[in-house]
């Protein structure tokens, strides 16, 4: 498995050998980035299995990610343990509400949920906060347990492309890598956008295939 991941490194291991990319140079993109010309963007899944197995991926990253993961196990079996030992059972009836806002506090739905998404995130730490007040004990879990999911998923994504993003900047063969596999991007703040593929430039979309 590293003999492959080794391979796939070695092609392309240099901007100058990348297609469509918007700097002839290594050099002349990391000064875009110190000057601020331009933004990153990284698939995140993609972030996330390379922090996980990764290259250039230090070992504490790994460590921090994998105690997150384990986290989205370790609430609602938080959860099913205060319930029992209190028997409040009908906490019990929350556990798909726990599976479903998994789903709802990723990332990637962001865009797709929208407002929907931002309004339940703020009914949890409303609720949160009521509870608090309130001193009731049972909603004080169920909505921590809600506010830690998300913290998690936020969290998980965050970091991972924060750092793939960083360890890119520093390491060309990793940044061609991430180009040629399409798990990057590179927006400018004028708004023009570049993928391996295709780009928006002046607000159109162009397809490197479709140029004639």
């Amino acid at each position: 498995m590293e003999k492959q991941t080794e391979q796939i490194v070695q092609k392309p291991r240099r901007v100058e050998e990348l297609k469509n990319f918007p700097f002839e140079s290594f050099a002349d993109f990391k000064k875009a980035m110190i000057e601020g010309i331009i933004n990153i963007g990284v698939d995140r899944g993609i972030a996330l299995q390379w922090i996980e197995n990764g290259i250039y991926s230090p070992r504490w990253q790994r460590t921090q990610v994998l105690f997150l993961s384990y986290l989205t196990f370790i609430i609602p079996i938080s959860l099913i343990i205060y319930a029992v030992v209190t028997e409040t059972w009908f906490l019990l009836l929350t556990l798909p509400i726990l599976l479903i806002s998994f789903f709802i506090f990723h990332p990637g739905y962001a865009v797709l949920l929208g407002p929907i998404r931002s309004g339940f995130i703020a009914l949890v730490f409303v609720g949160l906060g009521w509870s608090l007040i309130k001193g009731t004990g049972w909603l004080i879990v169920f909505t921590s347990s809600l506010a830690a999911l998300w913290y998690v998923q936020h969290t998980i994504y965050s970091k991972v492309g924060g750092a793939l993003i960083s360890a890119a900047t520093e390491h060309e063969d990793l940044l061609c890598l991430l180009w040629k596999s399409r798990a990057l991007n590179i927006k400018f703040y004028n708004g023009d956008s570049y993928w391996v593929d295709w780009k928006i430039e002046d607000g159109k979309n162009i397809h490197y295939n479709d140029k004639k």
